[in-house]
């Protein structure tokens, strides 16, 4: 009959550097999906300001059908609270219809990264 194994008693047993290496992984893993975020959201606030001057063009440079046009587009591509703090602005200032987005996206470790700070322009020449 086989004799029974005996333990060293550290079944189980986690060490410090493994807790610490893991929780720094995850942290990192969340910091990598955060910025994967973050340009996607420039990328929607982008498409948005591009959207809304070409609808502008077309209509005289209406600065009006503009901001509706982009605020629609952002909307639809972001939802929830994220890109709340980015403010989109359109004006016609001779002959060309401009729209732009400052603001910050919030970073989702604030003690670790700082926000994303957003500052976009896309303009059009009026169509005659």
């Amino acid at each position: 009959m086989a004799e029974p194994v005996e333990r060293s008693g550290e079944d189980g047993f986690t060490t410090v550097q493994y807790v610490a290496t893991i929780a720094l992984t995850m942290v990192l893993l969340v910091l990598f999906a955060n910025v994967l975020v973050d340009l996607y959201a420039r990328a929607a606030i982008r498409d948005a300001l591009d959207e809304g001057v070409r609808a502008a063009a077309p209509r005289l440079g209406d600065s009006q059908v503009c901001q509706e046009r982009a605020d629609e587009v952002v909307s639809g591509l972001l939802h929830g609270p994220f890109g709340r703090d980015v403010n989109i602005e359109c004006e016609t200032e001779g002959g060309v219809v401009r729209a732009r987005a400052r603001g910050s996206l919030a970073s989702w470790l604030p003690g670790v990264a700082p926000p994303w700070h957003v500052a976009l322009q896309a303009e059009m020449r009026v169509e005659q």
